[in-house]
């Protein structure tokens, strides 16, 4: 199950990759293209994957939800493709918190399989060095700190790292979660913040 939906998702994010290579166009043909791109707006690449799976037919809080739920991504990149589909903030904010802690129940209970502790102790390496500083104190201090970490909105930091660095510091799955929901609300309240301003 779990090696058929890998393959599906390889294979999605080939085709992806697959139309940003450039292609061999005849003359007259790269002249249309040429004053087609002019009129178009320029897409970053959260919007070109947004269109990636609308292009499937999946309505746009899918397409959010699953933008949030992408690994380095979350939803520091899911706040702005909503806000640039036009939705309003009340709901790109809650379908992103939904979104990007979808994974993150189903990773906690994965990394207490020893094989898959095994299969990912390259990146639980990194995570660790990541989250060295966040077992320093108190159970209370923990939280706070895990919480704090996942709550900024920068590039290594977020619910994926911060449910690796929680299973690293030996936190139980429910306080762990509370943690990770705390810093992913507070995450996303800051990049609708930051969204919103550079929006005006």
């Amino acid at each position: 199950m779990y090696t058929q939906m890998l393959t599906r998702a390889a294979v999605c994010f080939c085709t992806l990759a697959l139309t940003q290579l450039p292609t061999a166009l005849p003359a007259h043909a790269a002249a249309k293209a040429a004053a087609a791109a002019t009129v178009t707006e320029h897409l970053h690449t959260g919007q070109k994957v947004a269109n990636f799976f609308r292009s499937f037919g999946i309505p746009d809080l899918g397409v959010l939800a699953i933008i949030s739920a992408l690994p380095v991504v979350e939803l520091r990149g899911a706040i702005p493709v909503g806000i640039w589909m036009g939705l309003p903030i009340t709901t790109v904010l809650p379908v992103c918190v939904m979104g990007n802690m979808m994974p993150i129940v189903p990773l906690l209970l994965l990394l207490q399989n020893d094989r898959i502790k095994n299969l990912m102790s390259p990146i639980l390496n990194r995570a660790a060095k990541k989250t060295s500083e966040l077992g320093i104190g108190s159970r209370e201090k923990q939280w706070a700190s895990l919480a704090a970490f996942v709550g900024i909105p920068l590039p290594g930091t977020g619910a994926w790292t911060g449910a690796m660095g929680a299973f690293l510091l030996g936190m139980p799955t429910i306080v762990a979660l509370s943690s990770i929901f705390t810093g992913v609300v507070s995450a996303g309240v800051i990049m609708s913040a930051i969204t919103l301003t550079g929006k005006k």
